[in-house]
């Protein structure tokens, strides 16, 4: 079966069940543009400069991670998702770090370039920073810290009546620090920032979420003719005021998912993380698999998961993880950029950057660490560990087992406590285990070594030396015997 994947931008939040359906929007274009859902003639302008000094840290607002992903790659999957194909991102404190994250992750289809801010001199500053980039058309500006700005909220936006200059506005139940929307009956007048609202403003519950569509000649003109303020602070909202005053100002109110869009605090980043966890489960259950209890189980934007899959509680799938169809995970399982085959089993244990085959069974408390390879049929015991490992078709790897640095032909068996050692105090070194091949429980293989096809070892041997077919390895230090002799003894 196909690998299936979810996008987590537009699916329904679980919140949205008293929601009254928003009608749908007459999108803007040639009829061609809207029979593709594609706004080829928008350049997104997204505001990602800032520092974000309520999240009191040393990293950019936008590369807190969210369900796997920084934030600033939400808005950017928003946008492709929503059909706009070129975007600017506007960069500042830690510029280098933004435009790696970003030109690693941004979604397929959509341009990307960059536009430095040379002064943390506000959003107008910030906008006007991206003009070389986007000097005609339409633009779409959009803060880089709204991590839950869903596709239909881009798209409501852009086919808003035509004005110079509409914005995305939101009713949430607490409106402190962002800025209000004030009307005049139902025409837009100003956005009022918290820092200048007077009581009767701050009472307003409906705010400015940071998401703008404008005529770029008109916004150039009117952001490079704004006088500064007091701090000396360029505003994008000082053009909202500007737009009005000319008739060419409107509102379009989107859906705030969990009360707010945007991340100003790490207890705004803990909320858009259960709300983001929240619509992947809900895509993931509408698509065929079963998650036993949702509120306990964490899983990544970037995760595949295949149809009939069962996740138990206390997962975490994480990463560029893929699970293959008729798959059981958990309980309590970590899996980190981890793909496995059909109707594979992992109870209670972590994978990182492993590649499982079908019909693979793992057992609790076991660790594959990377580079681990487990073919068709492979059986791993618990508290078992793996790593540098390739095990093909059927080998049986017993509890208290360590293998590292090896390969193992078909249809092996290794004992309970049975350990390579791979380590000589400088390097690594390498076991090779050939087919249908018996290692007795705690047996220690000290690479390098090679044991042939259809040899063996007895239980507790040290074995240092090859071991031929036929043969078997008995002792410490192992000696060897041809098999028979010890099934004659």
């Amino acid at each position: 079966m196909p690998w299936r994947r979810k996008s987590i931008v537009g699916t329904t939040d679980p919140a949205d069940s008293d929601k009254p359906p928003s009608p749908t929007p007459s999108l803007s274009g040639t009829e061609a543009d809207l029979a593709a859902g594609e706004y080829p003639r928008v350049t997104a302008i997204v505001l990602a400069a800032g520092r974000g000094t309520r999240m009191r840290s040393d990293l950019p607002k936008g590369l807190h991670p969210l369900v796997g992903r920084p934030m600033v790659l939400h808005v950017l999957q928003a946008l492709r998702d929503a059909g706009v194909r070129r975007a600017v991102v506007v960069t500042g404190f830690g510029a280098e770090a933004m435009e790696a994250a970003v030109v690693a992750g941004a979604p397929a289809g959509l341009e990307v370039g960059f536009a430095r801010q040379s002064e943390p001199l506000g959003t107008g500053h910030a906008t006007l920073a991206a003009r070389a980039a986007a000097p005609d058309g339409d633009l779409l500006i959009v803060n880089g810290d709204v991590p839950l700005l869903r596709a239909e909220d881009v798209c409501a936006v852009l086919s808003a009546p035509p004005a110079r200059l509409a914005l995305a506005a939101a009713l949430v139940p607490d409106p402190t620090n962002l800025g209000r929307v004030r009307r005049e009956g139902e025409r837009l007048v100003a956005v009022v920032e918290e820092a200048d609202a007077d009581r009767e403003t701050k009472a307003i519950r409906e705010v400015n979420v940071g998401l703008y569509r404008a005529e770029a000649g008109w916004l150039w003109r009117t952001l490079e003719s704004l006088g500064r303020s007091a701090s000396g602070e360029i505003y994008l909202t000082d053009a909202v005021a500007k737009a009005a005053s000319e008739g060419e100002a409107t509102a379009v109110t989107i859906y705030a998912s969990g009360g707010s869009l945007s991340v100003e605090s790490r207890r705004d980043l803990a909320r858009a993380e259960r709300v983001l966890r929240e619509r992947i489960n809900e895509g993931w259950l509408d698509a065929g698999v079963t998650i036993v209890d949702p509120a306990a189980t964490y899983i990544d934007a970037g995760v595949e998961i295949g149809a009939d899959c069962r996740i138990e509680p206390g997962t975490h799938l994480r990463g560029a993880t893929r699970v293959g169809a008729g798959s059981v995970v958990g309980p309590n399982s970590v899996l980190i950029d981890t793909r496995t085959g059909e109707g594979c089993a992992l109870v209670q244990c972590r994978s990182e950057g492993a590649v499982l085959a079908d019909h693979v069974d793992v057992g609790a408390f076991s660790t594959l660490r990377e580079g681990t390879v487990l073919d068709d049929h492979v059986h791993i015991g618990t508290h078992a560990e793996t790593k540098n490992a390739h095990l093909h078709r059927g080998v049986q790897m017993g509890h208290f087992s360590y293998l590292g640095d090896v390969v193992v032909g078909e249809e092996s068996n290794i004992g309970a406590g049975a350990i390579t050692c791979n380590f000589d105090g400088v390097e690594k070194q390498q076991t090779t285990i050939g087919k249908r091949c018996f290692v007795g429980s705690d047996s220690m293989l000290v690479a390098p070594i090679t044991l042939a096809d259809d040899s063996a070892t007895a239980a507790g041997s040290v074995v240092n030396k090859d071991v031929p077919s036929g043969s078997i390895a008995i002792g410490a230090p192992a000696r060897l015997r041809p098999i028979r002799e010890r099934q004659d003894e």
